[in-house]
């Protein structure tokens, strides 16, 4: 029985291309677009603890999802960074992409146990940066994909 190596999955050790690094700058820009409006709803209902009935339990959802997209945004932003870092292409943005990430994720849960506002706030911030910090992650891996097709 012969194996035919899948040509289409990833292989962790090959270079990773800039299509490959663009492709993850918009996964995690839908990513931080999807946990804007999560927060955003969540922010309207209220917490879970504010509401009765049908509001409740809606908002216990839009909480839950929004801590659950918090996590993909991790895993994510990994990606991210380890694309960039086998890319050769904006390592430096994709390495302060995750660690605003982290930190943003962190002011999260404090927010849920504290309810500071400013730790919201610190959220709204931390959104900001990184969706900054991966448009230029973006930017840089096309720049790149476009100079070596041209080149």
């Amino acid at each position: 029985m012969s194996t035919i190596p899948n040509s289409s999955a990833p292989n962790s050790s090959a270079p990773a291309s800039s299509a490959d690094l663009v492709r993850r700058s918009r996964e995690v820009l839908s990513a931080l677009a999807l946990q804007f409006l999560l927060g955003m709803g969540a922010n309207l209902i209220g917490s879970p603890e504010e509401n009765e009935g049908a509001a409740r339990v809606f908002g216990s959802i839009l909480v839950g999802l929004h801590g659950l997209v918090g996590i993909g945004l991790i895993v994510v932003a990994v990606r991210v960074w380890t694309t960039a870092r086998r890319a050769g292409v904006a390592q430096r943005a994709g390495l302060w992409g995750f660690v605003v990430i982290i930190v943003t994720f962190l002011a999260g849960v404090a927010t849920l146990f504290t309810g500071s506002d400013w730790l919201s706030f610190v959220m709204s911030v931390g959104f900001v940066v990184a969706a900054a910090l991966y448009i230029a992650v973006g930017a840089a891996a096309l720049t790149r994909q476009r100079s070596t097709v041209a080149g």
